[in-house]
């Protein structure tokens, strides 16, 4: 199945995983512009270490949407039969 074919299946599906995506680079790019330096010293409120740690954690869950993607666009979701027939 095609990603064409897949949202025309479930475009529900599609728009979630595109406005999950949105909203993570939103959210980081607000991290980006708050988080201070990653030196060590005042680790109250929203210290650097904690926002790098925020981007990583952040980073992980596109790569798993990017994926996601990916596999809707996938021919078939079976895998090939065993033996195969000749």
């Amino acid at each position: 199945m095609g990603f064409r074919t897949a949202v025309e299946h479930n475009p529900l599906v599609a728009f979630g995983l595109l406005f999950a995506a949105v909203w993570t680079g939103v959210v980081g790019v607000q991290i980006v512009s708050q988080m201070r330096g990653v030196t060590p010293g005042s680790w109250v409120g929203q210290h650097g270490f904690g926002g790098l740690m925020g981007l990583i954690v952040m980073g992980a869950f596109l790569a798993l949407v990017l994926v996601a993607f990916a596999e809707l666009g996938e021919p078939d979701p079976a895998p090939a039969e065993w033996p195969p027939e000749e």
